[in-house]
């Protein structure tokens, strides 16, 4: 008994013939008849019966598909053991992140990873929370880090979230700004000001939006960005009022201020794709992440 002959009769039955197997393996159904004809003479019993225009497997052939699908689940498990082994010699791993997550949170991960990984390479891709989501199912990414990743766990079943830890924010005005001299200010008196914010397709300016609807309050938008840095230049020339992280440096600037002493807090988490493998230097990745102490707002 080979291998290659129950690898054969195990496509057959799961085929439901001859011809369709030979379709599937690009090779003449004869030859598969041939192989499992061969295997019979060996075993001395019948592994096929004809029915109409199918085959079925007879009781000594289950037990085989048994052993065939046993042996084929260790060689999967062998090749995985492999391949985890390769991707921590080699390659290349994508990462999608928010600027701000990236400066506030992974250099102590990225650090951390090189030293122990030397010879992966992790690619960094900074984006808004849906289009680096687009990326990640599409196969472009192989894990994301965003904001509020609990938004998705309705809406998206093919990805799987974790969070990480929680962000806060605080409202940010221009030193020369009507409200640069307080020390709080409610939502009422903020919409009297433009508001410098993320584009839509961001978690973060959805928890943004929320915050104005729950008040029944519609701020006016005059920018949008992707670049925290960006933002911050706005600030700076008094154009309007953002949410600013506060674990970003300080900017002599800005003026920063909570609404009823409370700051804001958004979640920050990992998103993968749902699928029964993930590569070993992603795994590892991960571990950093959560291992990792997040720095004090």
């Amino acid at each position: 008994m080979e291998l290659r002959q129950l690898e054969l009769l195990l496509t057959v039955i799961e085929a439901r013939g001859y011809a369709p197997a030979g379709k599937l393996l690009h090779i003449s159904h004869s030859a598969i008849h041939r192989q499992i004809r061969m295997l019979e003479q060996e075993l001395d019993c019948p592994l096929l019966a004809r029915s109409g225009r199918t085959v079925q497997a007879t009781e000594p052939a289950r037990l085989l598909v048994d052993l065939a699908l046993q042996i084929r689940q260790e060689i999967a498990e062998a090749e995985r053991r492999v391949s985890d082994l390769n991707d921590l010699r080699q390659g290349c791993r994508r990462i999608g992140t928010s600027s701000s997550i990236l400066v506030s949170f992974l250099p102590a991960v990225l650090q951390r990873f090189s030293k122990k990984f030397p010879a992966v390479r992790l690619h960094l891709i900074t984006g808004v929370a849906d289009d680096l989501i687009d990326d990640l199912l599409a196969g472009k990414l192989d894990v994301t880090m965003i904001f509020n990743p609990s938004d998705l766990a309705s809406s998206l079943p093919k990805v799987e979230c974790e969070v990480l830890y929680h962000e806060a924010f605080d409202w940010a005005v221009g030193k020369g700004h009507p409200l640069a001299k307080r020390n709080k200010a409610g939502l009422p008196e903020l919409v009297a000001y433009p508001l410098i914010t993320l584009p839509q397709r961001s978690h973060l300016r959805r928890a943004c939006d929320r915050l104005f609807e729950d008040k029944g309050l519609v701020p006016r938008v005059i920018t949008e960005v992707e670049n925290e840095e960006a933002i911050d230049k706005l600030i700076e020339i008094n154009m309007g009022f953002a949410l600013r992280s506060r674990r970003r440096p300080a900017n002599a600037m800005i003026r920063c201020f909570r609404t009823q002493n409370r700051a804001i807090e958004c979640e920050v988490g990992i998103v993968l794709p749902k699928k029964n493998y993930v590569p070993r230097a992603v795994t590892e990745f991960i571990s950093m992440c959560r291992e990792v102490k997040v720095p004090s707002g």
